[in-house]
């Protein structure tokens, strides 16, 4: 199972995961509403609205003189509370309500220590460490695209300073043909040429010693070779040797390399194999995995504050977990279709790793910025679809 196929299912199972913490933390934490009577009802209510009367006189917040005495009175009152109390009660109670807003009577539960922990708490250490989960993903993946991208931009300059080397030579030897023995120069000539010669030599072992390491790095980064090429024999690839003549007999020596081909022995065909299937690798990371991964961190940075501020606010409730759910993966769709419409070829082939940070960077925006996104989308499905049709009566 190669590496890549490790970190797909191991992202697959941090989902499913995810999913059934949240389905368990639900089921715990959801109370099963039930049929309660007229008078378990009330009493229950005058219990909250003093729940919300000690709240507003924790955060100074102004409440009318008579609200509360009806609060009061028909509290005391209990069973045997009279019709116009009662009305006077209801009241009061949704100019409590009005208040308080937007802290309810559910969203100080969550913040209540009712057990071991509060539902707040519990939501928070859970987002957290889904933000953190997520993270560290994110740096692994993107780690592991940064160097293939530098490895393969660094082999495709290493191929063009091989080719100018290529044209360096056919100019030394020019140069020495036309030298003659006859010229007064020629002893001087001669040690110029031996000197270019040289210096030639060692920068073409320089560009073909730092070419196979690169091969060799891509070699053991490509990981991923497996799922995308299937070989039907273990070839190892050489980064100086010459591929053989299939038509040539196995006891016979190789062909001298053709000319032009001198320079570029190092890019033999296992060798250009690994480079192509180490861009496919690239290219699925750009875009697909790495937009995903932004959009869901940008979610996650996105949520992390909201329920930092609403717990503070002691606005957080149950009903805030699950618009949190569908903000994280909305997130990550959010990422992966800003990749949609910014990649360009350029990105797939890393012709600068600079300029696929952009894309990235906007999937993270999307993915924290997830309602300004989709009210553009609609925006632009409004405006290609047109008014609905005025319906005939």
């Amino acid at each position: 199972m190669t590496g890549v196929i490790i970190l797909a299912v191991a992202g697959v199972l941090f989902l499913v995961f995810s999913y059934f913490v949240y389905l368990g933390r639900t089921i715990r934490t959801t109370q099963i509403r039930k049929i309660v009577t007229h008078d378990e009802l009330l009493q229950q209510t005058i219990h909250e609205m003093e729940q919300l009367i000690a709240y507003a006189s924790s955060n100074s917040i102004a409440l009318d003189k008579q609200h509360l005495e009806a609060v009061v009175e028909a509290q005391r009152a209990g069973k045997s509370i009279t019709s116009a109390q009662e009305v006077a009660f209801w009241t009061s109670a949704s100019s409590i309500s009005k208040a308080a807003s937007p802290v309810t009577i559910e969203s100080l539960d969550a913040s209540s220590w009712k057990h071991r922990e509060s539902a707040s708490a519990l939501a928070a250490r859970k987002y957290r460490i889904r933000t953190l989960v997520t993270l560290v993903a994110l740096l692994i993946f993107q780690v592991y695209w940064l160097v293939g991208a530098t490895v393969t931009s660094d082999l495709q300059q290493v191929r063009g300073r091989l080719e100018k080397l290529q044209t360096e030579n056919q100019t030394l030897s020019v140069e020495r043909g036309k030298l003659k023995e006859e010229d007064p120069e020629y002893s001087a000539k001669d040690r110029q040429l031996e000197a270019d010669r040289s210096a030639f030599e060692d920068k073409l072992w320089i560009e073909r010693v730092s070419a196979a390491a690169d091969f060799e790095v891509l070699k053991n980064w490509n990981v991923a070779k497996g799922l995308f090429l299937a070989s039907r024999t273990d070839v190892t690839p050489a980064a100086t040797s010459m591929p053989s003549n299939p038509s040539q007999p196995q006891n016979t020596p190789a062909e001298p390399p053709k000319p032009p081909d001198f320079f570029l022995w190092v890019f033999t065909q296992p060798n250009v194999e690994e480079f192509q299937t180490a861009q496919i690798t690239l290219t699925a990371l750009l875009k697909y995995i790495l937009p995903i991964l932004y959009g869901a961190l940008g979610a996650s940075a996105y949520i992390v504050r909201s329920l930092a501020t609403e717990i503070k606010e002691h606005t957080y409730s149950l009903e805030s977990t699950v618009r949190y759910e569908l903000r994280f993966y909305l997130g990550a769709v959010a990422g992966l279709s800003i990749a949609w419409f910014t990649s360009e070829p350029k990105s797939a082939e890393t012709a600068g790793i600079l300029q696929s940070l952009s894309p990235l960077a906007l999937a993270f925006l999307a993915g924290y910025s997830v309602e300004l996104l989709f009210s553009l989308l609609d925006r632009l499905v409004s405006a290609f679809s047109g008014p609905e049709p005025k319906r005939i009566p």
